[in-house]
């Protein structure tokens, strides 16, 4: 089971910025987020996937693209935070899944409420 969720924007001016996360107990640091974003962008400007292994944790993440080929809203990242042990692959289905719905609901700001409902659903997994 995933330990949470993340939802990063980069801002050109600002860098990476924590947009939201569940459950509220996790640890987010600037560091983290520029890791996860950083992971994406020295790929590629197109949507996709990522895996990164951390001191204490993996990363899966997908990245909605930036230019013409973005997916919903450009340049966010929907991040699932795994314990060590975990495997990232397992969860890229249901992270495409995830992403679709948090990505559908940024500019309203409503993908917020989302989390927890969508947090339980890794539970399934």
């Amino acid at each position: 089971m995933p330990v949470g969720i993340l939802v990063i924007r980069w801002d050109n001016e600002i860098g990476p910025i924590n947009e939201g996360f569940y459950p509220g107990n996790l640890k987010i640091t600037n560091n983290l987020l520029t890791q996860v974003y950083s992971s994406h962008r020295y790929q590629s400007l197109h949507p996709g996937f990522a895996s990164i292994s951390l001191r204490n944790n993996k990363v899966v993440s997908f990245f909605s693209g930036v230019g013409r080929d973005h997916i919903s809203v450009e340049n966010y990242v929907v991040a699932l935070i795994l314990r060590r042990d975990e495997k990232p692959h397992k969860y890229r289905e249901i992270l495409k899944t995830i992403a679709a719905e948090i990505l559908d609901k940024i500019e309203d700001g409503k993908f917020k409420k989302l989390l927890p409902s969508l947090y339980r659903d890794l539970a399934k997994i």
